[in-house]
């Protein structure tokens, strides 16, 4: 995988937010496109299945059934998590809606796992910014 390498490198800091944001702008700012388009739409669609199967109800932090840690992983996604958590908070306000099923089980599981998918691109992002040079094809090169 070509690796385009920006006129300026972005701080650290600034590629660990945003690629917690939006789930591989870390990569794309790194100069990585193809692997930010690849994480984004991996994560993003994961996160959105998760929603389609279980509803936008189970994004919600202050669901008696689930624990917050739960909801932390969610939230991981970034972006999506935190417009599906106001979407849920404007449709809770309208009515009181109770969510139950086999879905709703998936649903979580698919939106838990897309925020644990995008921690891991968050931390190859920094890894990539924080270590000069570095490159996973060197990286595994070395080793053999």
């Amino acid at each position: 995988m070509k690796r385009k390498l920006p006129q300026s490198s972005p701080s650290i800091y600034s590629v660990g937010i945003l690629a917690w944001l939006v789930p591989g702008l870390g990569h794309w700012l790194l100069g990585m496109r193809q692997r930010g388009i690849t994480m984004f739409l991996a994560i993003v669609l994961t996160f959105i299945f998760g929603v389609a199967l279980g509803s936008v109800h189970q994004v919600d932090p202050d669901r008696p059934e689930t624990h917050s840690f739960w909801y932390v992983l969610q939230l991981l996604t970034g972006l999506p998590a935190i417009i599906a958590t106001f979407i849920q908070n404007a449709l809770s306000q309208a009515a009181d809606i109770s969510i139950y099923g086999r879905g709703v089980d998936l649903g979580e599981l698919y939106t838990r796992v897309a925020g644990l998918l995008n921690l891991m691109c968050i931390l190859d992002a920094l890894l990539h910014c924080s270590i000069p040079g570095y490159s996973r094809t060197q990286a595994i090169e070395s080793k053999s």
